[in-house]
């Protein structure tokens, strides 16, 4: 079997989140990567014209949360039952709803920016992190087994956790101690950690 996962040249968001699934399911990839004047002529080319794009043998699959439950279907990091399998899928996509609810700030002067941005973090962020929360039994959502929904809100909390949004505080989290342990479990996986240290 030939895989190449398809992303733009950087380590975070969909991207990180895929590669991140098939090195910890042990699956041999292409990592292809993209600058941004290659995506702009590919772009016309792709599924829904968007990244990231997994290509298994010649057929090509878009969209993150399905290639995400593509392999861990297939590869025991998806929960056999349909239900728990329904739970995941709400929880991936719960993570690309917060990808879109955060206020990106243009149009905004930097001031009315940080009042959006504190906002969010008070009321939507915390909302959604508490509903996350909940659903987590510690360390990773279902208990001991890794899935893909850990990877994926492990790749979301980093951006958090590291400050990459202006104006949303790390501190935001100190109330969650389940994501931080969750965060804390995905990066200890040896799979996770040979990965990310591979980047340094």
């Amino acid at each position: 079997m030939t895989i190449s996962l398809t992303y733009f040249d950087f380590d975070g968001s969909r991207g990180l989140e895929c590669r991140l699934a098939l090195t910890v399911a042990g699956l041999p990839f292409e990592n292809i990567r993209l600058s941004r004047e290659q995506w702009a002529a590919l772009k016309p080319t792709t599924p829904f014209g968007a990244l990231p794009i997994l290509n298994v043998d010649g057929r090509k699959l878009a969209q993150s949360n399905a290639i995400l439950s593509y392999i861990g279907r297939g590869h025991g990091l998806y929960p056999a039952d349909p239900w728990q399998a329904a739970q995941t899928d709400a929880l991936l996509q719960s993570v690309e709803d917060l990808r879109a609810k955060l206020p990106e700030g243009k149009g905004m002067t930097e001031d009315e920016k940080k009042a959006a941005r504190e906002a969010f973090a008070a009321g939507w962020l915390s909302q959604w992190a508490t509903t996350v929360s909940d659903q987590i039994a510690g360390p990773f959502v279902a208990g001991d087994a890794l899935s893909m929904a850990d990877i994926k809100l492990f790749v979301i909390l980093r951006s958090y956790l590291s400050g990459t949004y202006d104006h949303v505080s790390p501190s935001t989290f100190d109330r969650f101690p389940k994501l931080l342990a969750l965060h804390a479990a995905v990066a200890a996986h040896p799979a996770v950690r040979g990965y990310l240290d591979a980047l340094k």
